[in-house]
């Protein structure tokens, strides 16, 4: 069947939209930042202008009060005449009719001992003005009135250069926002873009594609060490698999090719076939394919083994109950079984345990030599706990060790020798969802087999996979594993 590839959307969809927030942000930022601070501008001005005439206002009532009338239209006049600040007087009567100042109409609408802002005719400089002023009144007599105010022309231009300022800054936030969220988003969006193209590669059967991690070691490195060593995974179960089937073909069609011989010999010789050895040699040869399914079926149940099934056991508690099992088989081959038995806790599946440890001093029986000694010892080293066998047969060389743990690898290429390839294997497995691993060296002489777990559960004693060399963002790798 065709994989239909689901309908590409806008590349840039994503960074556009990270973008947009950022800007988003940042503007809302700039708005609140700038209104708070012109409002707290405004605020301190308005206090200051209240004093202001509050206290020039209190003065002027002060000298009506300590002289006459008379007195304060001179003072008043004389201020208009020479002083340069930015206020305005004016006394007049009941009616409304200027006695002093240089507003010359009295405005409507003003409220005694408030502050407010209208619009008056001001005389300066010989000139006759309309200004706004924000002004203050007070009652000198009950035919007398003062009013005290400030040109209100600074305030006004400071609330359009506030607005003036704001929309610039807006704009010019909205730009930058854009640009560096474009290009803050496009990274992130790049690994995900990179993600996505390798995993169409690798999907295409190019089991190599691997995301280039970089030497910033940041989250996104992360992220890509994860998706790396998921596609490791994947691509150790797929070879693992094509291995698997490579071998199995083999390992199926020749017992299955010896019963259909033997079958088709007796059906030539009919009642002169000896019928005893061809049951007895095909009775073999099925236990051969029932050990081989078996095997595979113990195998997957390991892969498809999680952290959630484990409970805390002693490695030594296993070893002991596969001692007991093997024991009589060792003497019968010749070969003394000796335990040296310590205490090495771990976390794991006890029935898995015991398998690979049970096939780990089989193959110790098997290939052993006769008359040696097979030692099964357990105790803690460092971080970990572990499981030794050891024999006295010829050992496995170091350059095949890492292909015997291989799935159907046998070292015996002609494969004439019984088994089916799937110990050591299963051994390995076992080792890997238990986040252990399995360590094969020279016993001198012999093969000594070590099965380490973690004594924390939190560390993994799994080795590292090598460091593989990947060129450009999406790219194929360039080394080898180890």
């Amino acid at each position: 069947m065709t994989r239909v590839s689901p309908p590409r959307r806008r590349p840039q969809a994503a960074a556009f939209r990270g973008a947009l927030w950022i800007t988003l942000i940042a503007v809302v930022t700039t708005v609140v930042a700038l209104s708070v601070q012109h409002f707290q501008t405004v605020r301190v001005l308005k206090i200051e202008l209240e004093h202001l005439l509050e206290g020039e206002a209190d003065a002027l009532v002060l000298r009506y009060r300590d002289g006459d009338l008379g007195g304060l239209v001179s003072y008043i006049d004389e201020q208009t005449r020479t002083q340069r600040r930015d206020v305005v007087y004016m006394v007049a009567d009941r009616a409304g009719r200027r006695l002093a100042g240089n507003v010359l109409v009295w405005p409507s609408g003003l409220a005694a001992e408030h502050l407010a802002i209208t619009t008056v005719r001001v005389r300066r400089g010989g000139e006759v003005q309309s200004r706004r002023i924000e002004a203050e009144v007070r009652t000198l007599g009950p035919d007398t009135r003062l009013l005290v105010g400030h040109l209100a022309d600074s305030r006004i231009a400071l609330g359009r250069r506030y607005w003036m300022s704001l929309a610039l800054s807006v704009l010019a936030t909205a730009v930058l926002g854009l640009s560096l969220g474009w290009l803050v988003s496009r990274r992130g969006v790049r690994v995900v873009r990179a993600a996505a193209d390798t995993g169409d590669r690798f999907l295409s059967g190019h089991l190599d594609e691997r995301l280039k991690v970089s030497l910033r070691d940041d989250e996104f490195d992360r992220l890509a060490e994860v998706f790396n060593a998921c596609l490791d995974e994947i691509e150790r179960m797929v070879r693992s698999l094509r291995a698997a089937t490579d071998g199995l073909a083999h390992d199926l069609k020749t017992p299955l090719t010896r019963i259909k011989a033997r079958l088709e010999l007796a059906a030539l010789r009919g009642h002169e076939a000896p019928q005893q050895d061809i049951l007895a040699e095909t009775a073999r040869d099925l236990d051969a394919l029932l050990s081989l399914v078996n095997g595979l079926l113990v195998l997957a149940r390991a892969d498809a083994t999680t952290a959630d099934s484990f409970v805390p056991l002693d490695l030594a508690a296993v070893a002991q109950e596969a001692y007991d099992l093997y024991a009589p088989l060792a003497e019968d081959a010749g070969q003394h079984l000796l335990l040296r038995l310590s205490r090495a806790p771990a976390r794991g599946v006890s029935s898995l345990l015991l398998h690979a440890t049970a096939n780990l001093i089989d193959n110790a029986i098997k290939h052993g030599s006769p008359g040696g000694q097979i030692v099964v010892a357990t105790g803690i080293d460092g971080a970990a706990s572990r499981l030794t066998i050891g024999d006295r047969g010829p050992g496995i060389a170091p350059d095949a060790r890492e292909r015997a743990v291989q799935r159907f690898s046998r070292l015996d290429e002609s494969r004439s020798t019984p088994g089916s390839g799937l110990g050591l294997s299963l051994v390995a497995t076992v080792a890997r969802v238990h986040r252990g691993q399995l360590v094969l060296a020279d016993n001198q002489p012999g093969l000594r087999a070590e099965l380490r777990l973690p004594l924390s559960p939190d560390r993994d004693l799994r080795p590292a996979r090598a460091p593989k060399e990947v060129t450009g963002e999406t790219g194929r790798v360039t080394g080898t594993e180890g």
